[in-house]
């Protein structure tokens, strides 16, 4: 089995994820739209990146990793 940590930089971009997507369901202006879906790209991207530099831990049993076959 793999269980991925999270860290807390994950964590923050998560939370500023939902509070974009959250901000996005308000009246904004369009050029208030604008910013948000910008900064919204770029956390995703921001957290992807580090999501991808993060390496899954594997536990194993009796020696054996849950994740083999």
């Amino acid at each position: 089995m793999i269980s991925f940590h999270t860290t807390p930089e994950q964590n923050a971009h998560r939370q500023n994820l939902a509070r974009y997507r959250k901000l996005l369901d308000t009246n904004l202006t369009a050029e208030q739209r604008r910013f948000v879906e910008r900064r919204l790209a770029e956390e995703y991207v921001a957290l992807e990146r580090l999501s991808a530099s993060v390496e899954p831990k594997h536990y194993s049993h009796c020696g054996k990793s849950w994740d083999e076959p």
